[in-house]
């Protein structure tokens, strides 16, 4: 039996080059392939795991902001059901103030005003029917309890501690100081209409608190949409595939795997040709 000379050691180690290259190239490509299949440069840790943190710490951050939005807009939605609320009430306020200014009037008679005075307590009853049956999510937004309590926090950014309390908002009529009142009596109707007055004040202040914190989640969700557009880009920096550059490695590794392909069938048929020879 012959020994294989120097010049078969050398074929076998460049045979074993070509098929460790060709191995390499094959994974290099399928790489290449999943990331133009996702659009994504990072697509497992063992890609960039430092840009992979950074990846996930900005999706964590970008899902924050949109459901921070969402909280704010169901907020947003309590609060113009309170406005209304408190738009209907003060019709029935104003109601009550004409009843008032009417009963006022002595030539009616304490009979004429006790029919006046019927419609007056009926239009209270109602202002607490409304201010309690107001609600979002089967919670009340203008009796002072519930998210109208002032107590209520609304979750408005990312991260813990954005948080922006509720206004309180009390529309009942205890509240804005017209339960008890009457115009049974020229001198009660008198009374009632300096309280219908500040009552009038009461429900305006209220409203225009409510009024006010609308607009503050306006621009809390107009700030939101674009912290969450600016999150978005920053990531899609860092783990979005170049398109261009992937196709461009797509080509490189394809002629490799080509070369590489031809190169060890080239040497296959070059090692069968030296072992044929040397069993001569």
């Amino acid at each position: 039996m012959q020994i294989m000379g120097m010049g078969g050691l050398g074929m076998v180690q460049g045979q074993d080059q070509t098929a460790n290259s060709l191995n390499k190239t094959s994974k290099d490509l399928n790489k290449i392939l999943v990331r133009l299949s996702t659009a994504l440069r990072i697509n497992n840790a063992s890609d960039d795991a430092a840009g992979l943190a950074i990846s996930e710490q900005l999706e964590t951050q970008s899902r924050g902001f949109n459901m921070a939005q969402q909280n704010v807009t169901d907020a947003t939605s309590a609060l113009n059901i309170a406005d209304s609320t408190g738009g209907q009430i003060t019709d029935m306020l104003q109601q009550q103030r004409d009843l008032a200014l009417q009963a006022s009037n002595d030539t009616l008679t304490d009979q004429q005003r006790q029919g006046l005075d019927t419609q007056y307590q009926s239009l209270t009853q109602e202002i607490n029917r409304t201010s309690g049956s107001a609600q979002f999510n089967t919670q009340t937004v203008a009796n002072g309890q519930g998210l109208a309590s002032g107590n209520a926090e609304i979750q408005a950014g990312a991260n813990a501690g954005d948080q922006i309390r509720m206004p309180a908002t009390n529309m009942t009529a205890a509240a804005l100081g017209i339960n008890g009142t009457s115009i049974a009596t020229g001198a009660g109707a008198r009374a009632a209409l300096s309280t219908i007055d500040n009552a009038l004040d009461t429900l305006n202040s209220q409203r225009t608190t409510v009024g006010a914190m609308t607009n503050a989640f306006q621009s809390v969700q107009n700030n939101l949409s674009v912290e969450d557009i600016n999150t978005q880009a920053a990531q899609s920096v860092i783990q979005d595939q170049d398109m261009a550059s992937g196709l461009a490695d797509l080509t490189q590794s394809n002629l490799l795997l080509e070369t590489g392909t031809e190169a060890f069938a080239r040497y296959n048929e070059i090692s069968a040709n030296h072992l044929f020879g040397l069993l001569q």
